[in-house]
């Protein structure tokens, strides 16, 4: 992708985020002169919490006790665990234009800057240093080439081959799937769905008092996600292939205070205020060799799963009228600020498919919309039986709410849940950690 991997816009008002750290914090010096020191102090913080994630998460699978005991002995160094975006932010500037420019990325994790962890708002951060980047050929090539991994070693992937319950013996242990009728056995059962939808949806019934803790502990509304996400994709007609369309993303807001636009639109359906404009047609250099005299773009905004919770009941592509209308005013707001960022496009747009989060639960298998998980607050971060292993013998839980959303995230939660598996794994494995 471009140097400049993300665009923060405000009206007229734009901020460029560099992959160059050294240029990025030049750059926001220039436009706030009086406030070096604070930015100095957020991108040594960042740093901070980064370095130290590794060591939290390690700690965070010691027993209760032992690891409350090292939160409280080492508050001055984990203490940042504790804290929101928001929190860290107003300790070091009072200048709400500068805390909003450096909290501009919280739709990467799905909180606003006083509910979102700031641990998570750094990693975002350190992600993007040196540089962002797109899969050559999609991101489709990312699940072929995992694909590719697993049959090697004589696993299968199936499709359009939903899990229905977790199978569970009498003495508590899961030994199998129930997919479309059919019973599959394994001694090992892996769940990536998430939390929710694992321990709410799959178990059966007669045996949820093997989690009913975990189950009230996500009913909690800072660790159930707050936010989910709503996408308009668009298909572009390009015949002459003219259009130069960017690599980088663009964050467009109707202003700097993030916390107060997300309670506007909670209050009001009709007013979204936070939008990302994407094209990965630009970022993948094999697109237009595959899709001649075309390109897409995908434009995404925060959305909330209260303001279609009454359709959910109805069937795909038959949730009525009054769902279409919603859709298509939701639709229209999106398409007036892709439009209005991207004029040279008015008159070559050729698909528009809009999604809610009932469209997530539906195609993404999603909970509420939620396509990041649970809630990336502090109090996400600080439960303890956020942890492959589960209170059912045989059954472990992968994926992004072990560690953090983001195919980074995944990939950790996968790599902590194979260990628990089979602790054996560290040995093979961790040549590749160095």
């Amino acid at each position: 992708m471009d140097d400049v991997y993300d665009v923060a816009v405000v009206n007229d008002e734009r901020f460029n985020f560099h992959s160059d750290w050294t240029v990025l914090k030049n750059d926001l010096k220039q436009k706030f002169p009086q406030e070096c020191s604070a930015i100095d102090t957020f991108f040594a913080l960042v740093v901070k919490a980064t370095r130290l994630f590794p060591v939290f998460i390690v700690l965070k699978r010691l027993p209760g006790p032992v690891f409350r005991l090292c939160l409280r002995l080492f508050s001055s160094s984990l203490g940042i665990f504790t804290k929101t975006t928001k929190e860290v932010l107003d300790s070091i500037t009072n200048n709400p234009k500068l805390a909003g420019v450096l909290s501009y990325a919280y739709g990467d994790y799905g909180e606003t800057p006083s509910r979102g962890a700031f641990a998570m708002h750094s990693l975002i951060y350190t992600h993007y240093e040196g540089g962002a980047y797109y899969p050559v050929g999609g991101p489709l090539k990312v699940a072929s080439s995992i694909v590719k991994v697993i049959e090697k070693w004589n696993g299968k992937v199936l499709v359009r081959a939903p899990v229905s319950s977790i199978l569970i013996d009498q003495r508590n242990r899961a030994f199998g799937v129930e997919v479309k009728g059919k019973q599959i056995f394994a001694n090992t059962i892996i769940s990536s769905v998430g939390a929710p939808s694992t321990f709410g949806k799959l178990l059966p019934e007669n045996h949820l008092g093997l989690v009913s803790p975990i189950i009230e502990a996500m009913k909690n509304e800072k660790i159930a996600s707050n936010m989910t996400l709503m996408s308009m994709f668009v298909g572009i007609k390009d015949p002459d292939e003219s259009l130069d369309l960017p690599k980088q993303n663009i964050w467009v807001y109707n202003s700097w205070d993030f916390d107060g636009n997300a309670d506007k639109f909670k209050e009001d359906f009709t007013k979204p205020a936070s939008f990302f404009i994407s094209f990965s047609s630009a970022k993948d250099p094999t697109y237009r060799s595959r899709n001649p005299g075309k390109q897409v773009a995908l434009v995404i905004g925060p959305g909330f799963f209260d303001h279609v919770a009454n359709f959910q009941n109805k069937r795909v592509k038959h949730r009525g009228e009054e769902y279409e209308a919603i859709k298509k005013k939701w639709e229209s707001v999106f398409m007036d600020v892709l439009l209005k960022e991207f004029p040279m496009l008015c008159d070559r747009i050729d698909f528009v498919e809009f999604g809610t989060a009932l469209s997530n639960d539906f195609y993404l298998g999603t909970h509420q919309g939620a396509v990041y998980g649970l809630a990336h607050t502090p109090e996400r971060f600080l439960q303890q039986w956020l942890r492959p292993k589960t209170p059912v013998a045989n059954l472990y839980l992968t994926g992004q709410d072990i560690c953090s959303c983001g195919i980074g995230g995944a990939l950790i939660g996968g790599y902590l849940c194979a260990f628990d598996v089979s602790p054996k794994c560290f040995l093979r494995t961790a040549p590749l950690l160095g």
